[in-house]
């Protein structure tokens, strides 16, 4: 017999041997598990929390987890192949995500659940609130524009997406390199030099060091020399500058978003939903943390420069 653990712990396994047929098949099989159910909530002639709410938060529950599992390969994989296909993947999922927060026909179905004040009364304060916070994300979604306004709205939703993985894409794909002596790499463990690439410069032979983590925080950790790990720390800061241009782009998008939405700012959409709540708290949070904190910092900075000076002699 299959306990519910085992389920779970089945269900949760992070499967690294996915082919990219296997991953494509698994975002399509999430899709269209998506849209029944949406198309289902939509067709309901008298819509409550068990046939409306209910089916779309265990959709939610359901789908999250393997959408989740199959995204995270991008980032993993030694396969580039599979790397692309779960990045393709979860645009995919991303685009059916928003096309179903964006449909007005599910939404009716939702808004009459939230319009029936007796029932609400009569729903536990938990799945109140699911239903009442479930109705909100379709507002912030924009079904409370007009289907011109909507149709701008998705535009600029899908180009944020677009942007999204391609930023990703890039920061998996390129990794700085960096070439050192072994002096420069003084500090290293023999084992950091076993079967390491070398290339030769001047009749000098360096290590090849790139910015993938299993070189760069040993490096940042152990070496000795201030300039190695400055370089080294240059090179994985700098890296995908063309990844840039798409932060801008994307930047001047979520202002867009937000204001189509009727929010001054993308902080103030987002915050909206979380327990700071507006912007201005933020800031005065910070400010008094800052205030707190100024001293032991100032502390701190000197013992550090004490232990630099020390290193140095």
């Amino acid at each position: 017999m299959v306990t519910r653990l085992q389920q779970v712990v089945k269900g949760a396994a992070l499967n690294f041997r996915r082919t990219p047929a296997e991953i494509s098949a698994a975002a399509a099989r999430l899709t269209a598990r998506e849209k029944q159910v949406h198309d289902k909530v939509a067709a309901q002639t008298q819509p409550t929390f068990a046939n409306t709410i209910a089916p779309l938060a265990r959709l939610e529950n359901a789908s999250g987890g393997e959408a989740a599992l199959i995204s995270f390969l991008q980032n993993v994989s030694t396969d580039k192949q599979v790397r692309d296909a779960s990045s393709e993947a979860e645009k995919a999922l991303a685009l059916s995500r928003m096309t179903s927060q964006m449909r007005s026909d599910v939404y009716g179905s939702v808004k009459k659940v939230l319009d029936d004040t007796q029932g609400l009364k009569e729903l536990a304060p938990e799945d109140r609130a699911l239903a009442e916070s479930m109705a909100r994300q379709y507002r912030r979604s924009g079904l409370g524009l007009s289907a011109d306004q909507r149709a701008k709205l998705e535009h600029t939703r899908k180009r944020l997406i677009e942007l999204g993985i391609e930023f990703s894409r890039n920061t998996n794909e390129a990794d700085g390199v960096e070439l050192f002596t072994r002096a420069e790499l003084a500090g290293l463990p023999d084992s950091y030099f076993c079967e390491r690439a070398t290339e030769t410069v001047d009749s000098v032979e360096k290590f090849v060091v790139t910015t993938k983590y299993p070189d760069l925080v040993p490096v940042m950790q152990m070496a000795k020399s201030e300039a190695t790990r400055r370089r080294m720390l240059l090179a994985e800061e700098t890296r995908c500058p063309e990844n840039i241009r798409l932060l801008q782009e994307a930047v001047a998008l979520r202002l867009d978003a937000a204001r189509q939405l009727g929010y001054k700012t993308h902080a103030e959409f987002v915050l909206e939903e979380n327990m700071a709540k507006t912007p201005n708290s933020v800031l005065e949070f910070e400010k008094d943390l800052r205030r707190r904190l100024d001293v032991l910092a100032d502390s701190e900075i000197t013992e550090i420069e004490q232990l630099k000076q020390a290193d140095k002699k």
